[in-house]
């Protein structure tokens, strides 16, 4: 019993270890270990008891196992918004009130995009961005801006790809578009420098690899092809994440990451940014209607320089993604800190 104790002792640590090191890892040993990050949760609580039964048993050994949550324990708050922030009152002039969202391809229907496009024009939001925009073949771009008439400024990328293509309105004037479309992949992500009430941020609207499972596959090709979409997938973080350390601005980054809080792909890319959700979320259940309402696999980030006011996942019937409805502003010492650069 001794030498299993053991055994599966060192195999809880080396798993945890594995974990809390998995962004240290290339991108194709950190797909090799996806089930690790999918089992995180699991982890984390399963070293939570043993330390609490050391503990009780005045075991020596309860010290690594606290190490050990102190170390996991930023993958598992990521699951968890625990805010405790005051919100300022900002005058609505100065705010962004962005949604983003994977709309599905409308469902390929009118009535579709008309009632989601009512659902998102009543908020009145400055941004929004879409993943899988139908093709135009399929589903007009010019039905899906007439959808949205309060915005003069909207972005679509210019290779018009079968599915998954991206869509951003903007009230603001928007510059210096440009496109990245992952090798081997229909997935892109489109940046654009907004200016707003005298500031430029960065937007970078994102759709990262998908898991590509197939349920008539036999188990065993769904486990090859989750581990090779993983891999894809997370050479495209790494391809975002330099975008956005390029960036002489604040970003904002939004969109389907098809990943989820404990994965490689989302600690590389959020590593120097704030995550919306945690910041001002009020609920744990994730962005993801379908498999019982728990994957939270869409994303709104940003950098220090903003403040988060609010943040909302929306269900709806239109498509399998709730929408994030997100409210920022500009800190006031960043802006202090820009009119002080101004003025030298």
């Amino acid at each position: 019993m001794r030498v299993f104790n053991c055994l599966s002792g060192g195999v809880l640590c080396g798993l945890t270890l594995l974990l809390i090191f998995l962004p240290c890892f290339t991108p194709e040993w950190a797909g090799n270990l996806i089930f690790i990050s999918l089992s995180a949760i699991p982890i984390c609580i399963a070293d939570g008891i043993i330390f609490a039964i050391l503990l009780w048993k005045h075991n020596r050994w309860w010290m690594l196992y606290l190490l050990l949550l102190l170390g996991s324990s930023p993958i598992l708050s990521g699951y968890f918004p625990l805010h405790f922030l005051h919100r300022e009152e900002v005058p609505d002039s100065n705010q962004l009130k962005l949604v983003c969202w994977n709309a599905e391809g409308f469902r390929l229907n009118k009535d579709t995009l008309a009632k989601a496009a009512h659902s998102i024009r009543i908020l009145q939001p400055g941004i929004v961005c879409l993943q899988e925009r139908p093709h135009t073949n399929l589903l007009a771009w010019d039905t899906i801006q007439a959808a949205f008439p309060d915005y003069p400024y909207c972005i679509i990328n210019s290779r018009e790809d079968e599915i998954l293509n991206l869509a951003v309105f903007s009230r603001w004037p928007v510059g210096n578009v440009q496109e990245y479309y992952f090798p081997d992949s229909y997935n892109k992500m489109l940046q654009a420098d907004i200016r707003m009430i005298g500031q430029t941020f960065r937007l970078f609207n994102v759709h990262l690899q998908t898991t590509g499972m197939n349920e008539s596959s036999s188990m065993k090709d769904r486990l090859q092809t989750m581990r090779h979409h993983a891999i894809r997938r997370n050479r495209q973080a790494d391809l975002l994440a330099n975008a956005i350390a390029e960036s002489p601005y604040p970003v904002i980054v939004c969109g389907d990451f098809n990943d989820i809080p404990a994965s490689y792909v989302y600690r590389k890319i959020s590593r120097s940014l704030q995550d919306c959700f945690l910041q001002a979320g009020r609920t744990w259940k994730g962005s993801y209607q379908r498999w019982g309402d728990f994957l939270r696999i869409d994303y709104t980030l940003c950098s220090p320089a903003f403040q988060v006011n609010c943040y909302q996942l929306v269900s709806n019937p239109w498509s399998d993604h709730k929408q994030q409805h997100c409210v920022l502003y500009l800190d006031k010492r960043y802006l202090k800190k820009q009119d002080l650069l101004k003025n030298k």
